[in-house]
């Protein structure tokens, strides 16, 4: 195998952008970036193994001039039961690998070089095999998250052949974009990262302002809007007991939940048992579109709750946060991550213990003040001008390529 050297990139505007990610992560805004910057983009994206719903994975090609293709792929079942999930996840990755080679393979721009932007490491993984083949000129690691090792189970094992390859993505790519200051202490602490021998940057999760939708506090309702993965770690037991409380406040307050995961059904079922079945909604998986708009941005919070455990969530930034205050609407966030105390400080977010009576208390304080509301609005609008992700992509780009 011959490992290509580094090249410099000579025209960056006129080199194609090969996008590679799972979905939904959130990160259409870098799509709307490099649709605009680049001459041609392609992206790669895949379905989480996971994913329920309307989720498929595809490519999509856009050329400037050219207009766009766009192709359904082979996305392997999803399985409810866990025990089958793990078996058959080596085979998910080895059809996503399969299909990085067949459909990135070919260099169809002629001298166009190639730059493979992934995002984590197996993504990432399949960039820098392309590369030693000379299929693409230069791999943009994007690290979102850290997963610290569990004390037991198969997430141990499976820990560690993350890190594996993720000290290779580390090792062969040409440029390394962390989130957050605690993805570099997160791999320092496990030993396989010495920040001092690495070319790197760190680019904070961002909202694309063009996007940014935001309505006055006096047309929300009383609702609170979760979006992401549904999973016990996402603490819904105690949401839900939450939920119960302050229906003695808000008889008629509601909880929409947008998104799938493996503990869908239990949390059905448990809402149904708690009788909760009136205050709550399930959407399942939901578009970028006027119906996200508007059932994010009519709520008067999100919510981004975690376990204070040693995880991952210690060592990185949650989308969800910023992905709220792109519709206008603070999150009400557990004190673990450490953007909490950031968006506290800033008034653009809650930062709350894990206790249910703490937190009923800030949101019914929170729902009866109309003003604190209104304030809190101001204030996010000033705080979006700070994570610009244009902005943000600009100087990262400019100081990756020294343009």
């Amino acid at each position: 195998m011959i490992y290509v050297k580094n090249q410099r990139i000579k025209n960056l505007k006129e080199a194609e952008i090969i996008f590679c990610s799972f979905v939904p992560v959130g990160l259409e805004d870098y799509v709307n970036y490099f649709e605009k910057e680049f001459e041609k983009f392609t992206y790669l994206k895949w379905k989480f193994p996971h994913g329920k719903g309307n989720i498929f994975s595809e490519i999509i090609i856009a050329e400037k001039g050219g207009g766009n293709q766009k192709k359904k792929i082979f996305s392997f079942f999803t399985f409810k039961n866990k025990f089958f999930y793990f078996i058959f996840l080596p085979l998910n990755y080895f059809i996503y690998f399969c299909q990085s080679i067949i459909h990135l393979w070919k260099r169809n721009g002629g001298n166009r070089q190639r730059i493979f932007f992934g995002i984590n490491y197996f993504c990432t993984f399949c960039g820098i095999i392309l590369k030693k083949f000379g299929r693409i000129d230069f791999v943009i690691y994007r690290v979102m998250d850290f997963f610290p090792l569990p004390p037991k189970g198969i997430y141990r094992i499976l820990n560690k052949i993350f890190y594996r390859i993720d000290k290779f993505c580390l090792n062969n790519a040409d440029s390394i974009w962390f989130t957050t200051e605690g993805h570099i202490i997160g791999r320092e602490k496990y030993g396989y990262f010495d920040r001092k021998k690495y070319n790197y940057q760190i680019i904070p999760l961002g909202i694309n302002i063009n996007k940014f939708v935001i309505r006055p506090a006096s047309e929300h309702e009383h609702s609170l809007v979760y979006c992401g993965v549904i999973s016990k770690y996402h603490m819904f037991e105690l949401l839900f007991e939450v939920l119960d409380e302050l229906r003695n406040n808000f008889k008629n307050i509601r909880l929409k939940i947008i998104g799938s995961g493996p503990d869908e059904d239990y949390f059905k079922n448990l809402s149904i048992r708690m009788n909760l079945g009136k205050n709550i909604d399930f959407y399942g998986y939901v578009e970028e579109g006027e119906l996200l708009k508007k059932t994010i941005s009519e709520s008067s919070l999100g919510i981004a709750l975690y376990k204070d455990e040693e995880n991952f969530m210690k060592y990185t930034e949650p989308a969800k946060v910023k992905y709220y205050l792109g519709f206008g609407i603070p999150s009400i966030i557990s004190d673990v991550p450490v953007i909490a105390r950031e968006l506290d400080e800033k008034g653009v977010g809650l930062k709350v213990k894990n206790e249910k009576d703490e937190i009923v208390a800030i949101i019914k304080n929170f729902l009866d003040d109309a003003e604190k509301q209104k304030i809190c609005k101001q204030k996010i609008v000033e705080f979006i001008k700070e994570i610009n992700i244009d902005n943000l992509l600009d100087g990262c780009f400019k100081d990756t390529f020294k343009k």
